[in-house]
């Protein structure tokens, strides 16, 4: 069974996928997949519009994917997703890929001279890569304490903490101070195995 076909449209490509995408289907996607990267596209869309189940072994793939892409600065979407599809993808953190799922955003405010960011969901390799950049804008522009709220977060990958060891180099910069607020124990844990408790200013 044919598991994938691709189609390209100038410098994208629209890759649909159907039937059960087990461990036996990752096996037969992961070279077309990783010739499909190879093209070097500006933009990549996953379509699961005929796609009974998904496994690990295929997620992972689709993860791998859509980092690289996310690495040229490229667009990676996941578009027609089955309910019991986009399902799996939420359960994964991957849901913001999925075309109508929720972005992968962050609020702020600033009172009493001090930037506070609040953060929600999963800070995996991708959803920091697409916030990064407007992140970054936003400390830079600020003259005063920066302060991550990250108690809806959690998991946080090691890309989230170099994010945050980022946002201390630019406050330190100006003078000013970083820390992280209403910590989780789980995401506590990834900071002290990096050495970087000294960050954390509040547990929840």
């Amino acid at each position: 069974m044919e598991f994938m076909t691709a189609k390209h449209d100038g410098s994208g490509i629209v890759l649909t996928f159907s039937g059960r995408l087990d461990t036996v289907a990752s096996q037969e996607l992961k070279l077309p997949i990783r010739a499909e990267l190879d093209r070097q596209p500006t933009n990549l869309t996953c379509n699961f519009q005929d796609v009974t189940y998904i496994g690990s072994a295929v997620l992972r793939l689709i993860f791998e994917a859509a980092r690289e892409l996310q690495r040229r600065n490229g667009i990676f979407r996941i578009s027609h997703c089955p309910s019991e599809i986009r399902r799996v993808f939420a359960l994964t953190g991957m849901d913001h890929l999925v075309e109508g799922g929720e972005a992968p955003n962050f609020t702020h405010e600033i009172k009493d001279g001090t930037l506070r960011v609040f953060f929600t969901g999963r800070m995996d390799a991708v959803r920091v890569g697409e916030i990064r950049a407007p992140l970054r804008e936003l400390i830079s522009a600020h003259r005063g304490p920066v302060r991550f709220d990250i108690a809806a977060v959690p998991y946080a990958a090691s890309a989230f903490v170099h994010l945050c060891i980022d946002a201390t180099k630019s406050a330190q910069a100006h003078g000013n101070t970083f820390g992280l607020e209403k910590v989780v124990p789980d995401t506590a844990h990834v900071f002290r195995l990096a050495g970087l408790q000294a960050l954390i200013l509040s547990s929840v």
